[in-house]
């Protein structure tokens, strides 16, 4: 079997695991908002989920990053904001600037990820040859 057959062979499985790390990390950041809900009430229903995108962004990439915004701002919205079905004025403002700011987070998020790769790839390739890396 050749590389690309079989990189094509583990599209479907690494989709696979994409997607169980962003339902992973929405059911943790709902639980953890959930369990903080006494205290904040409605204030902040997606403050949680910001890191939640940020994580799914470094460890998967940005599909991973996109699903959770997705995931989390619609669970988030139906049970933070709306949970009896009648969400109050300004709901849906807030959800659309959840959106807004965890846009940019994933973009960052993935930016550093490729650096690190970027970086990490130079440090292998260095120490193959045999070189030392520069002093810091």
């Amino acid at each position: 079997m050749t590389s690309r057959s079989s990189a094509s062979a583990n599209r479907p499985v690494q989709l696979l695991i994409t997607v169980v790390v962003a339902a992973l990390l929405v059911a943790v950041a709902t639980g953890l908002r959930a369990a903080l809900a006494p205290h904040l009430g409605v204030l902040s229903p997606f403050m949680i989920y910001i890191a939640a995108v940020l994580a799914a962004g470094l460890i998967r990439g940005p599909l991973c990053g996109a699903i959770v915004m997705l995931g989390g701002g619609l669970i988030g919205y139906s049970l933070f904001l709306s949970p009896t079905g009648h969400a109050p004025t300004g709901s849906v403002l807030s959800l659309m600037l959840f959106w807004a700011v965890a846009a940019p987070v994933l973009v960052t998020a993935n930016e550093l990820r490729v650096q690190l790769r970027t970086a990490m790839n130079r440090l292998t390739e260095a120490l193959r040859r045999g070189d030392r890396p520069p002093p810091p």
